[in-house]
This record gives C-alpha cells, structure tokens and sequence, in this order.
C-alpha cells in the first residue's frame, strides 16, 4: 500500500533580489529540494516574463499597489513559477506557472489545471510576506511604508525539526 504522506523534510529557501518592473517592486526568491537550486534558465525566463505578466496585473478591476513576490520552486515534478502580488488592500493574488527540467525556459500554466495550489514550504514565504506587509503597510494605513516593506525580505532563520 502506498503511503499517503511523505516525510517532511526542510527545503533550502532563498531571497535572491529585488526587481523593478516597470513600476511594479518584485521580491525573488528561491526553493528547491535539492542541495542547491539548479533552475537557472527558469530563473532567467521567469524574470524576463514578468513584463508580460505584469501587464495583465494591471488589468485588474481590484486596486494593486505594485509589490509582488515571485517564488520559483524546484520540485519533485518540475520547477513551479508563483507570482503573487498584493490587492484589495489586504489580499494575495498569484498566478502559478509551470516549467519541466527538460524544458527550463517553457513556461506553461500550472501542472494541476485550474487549481492555484500553495505547498507547506511555499507558505513558509507567504508567512513572511504576511508579517511585512502588516507590518510595514496594514499597520500604518495613513502612511504606509512600502519601501520598508520593500526591503523587508524573507531569511532562512531555523530549521524546522
């Protein structure tokens, strides 16, 4: 019989830098299940997608306030691209893509179809984009600090046992 879950076990996360977009801030990051991240060409065709990407988050009909967040994820089954970006004031949006390690630079939509899927270690950002964006934005409302928020970048601090 086949097991329902694996063992949990830690994956190395990384804050690589900040992009500008046009005037939208993107902080990147990193995981993989790997000891090292791999994913290079994926990196490099997801941030020179973000241009694209971007433009339809401006379509939107709910207020975006140009802060996004863009987690490339080697997994188990390919590298998974999530851009997310904060609207409605206190909202995540995000779009999830998909490259295979055959394929690094084809980016496609996400593995499971419509399903917009967040896992345990990609939460582990969310949960720090979270405390910075209360924390610099929600709790400052007249005079919120989004260059602090900005700068305010997720660091790998303990390891979970």
């Amino acid at each position: 019989m086949k097991k329902e879950f694996e063992q949990y076990k830690d994956r190395k996360i990384d804050f690589v830098n900040i992009c500008s977009v046009d005037d939208f801030t993107v902080k990147v990051y990193t995981i993989t299940n790997r000891d090292s991240f791999e994913s290079q060409d994926t990196l490099a065709a997801s941030i020179k997608a973000l241009p694209s990407w971007l433009e339809k988050v401006k379509e939107s009909s709910i207020p975006t306030y140009k802060h996004a967040f863009l987690i490339i994820h080697e997994a188990r089954e390919g590298v998974l691209i999530l851009l997310n970006w904060w609207t409605g004031e206190n909202m995540i949006e995000t779009k999830i893509c998909f490259a295979d390690f055959e394929h690094p630079t084809k980016i496609d939509s996400a593995i499971y179809d419509r399903k917009q899927l967040v896992c345990v270690w990609e939460l582990e950002i969310f949960y720090h984009e979270r405390k910075a964006w209360i924390k610099h934005v929600l709790s400052k409302p007249e005079n919120p600090d989004f260059n602090t928020y900005k700068n305010d970048c997720y660091q790998h601090y303990a390891r979970i046992s």
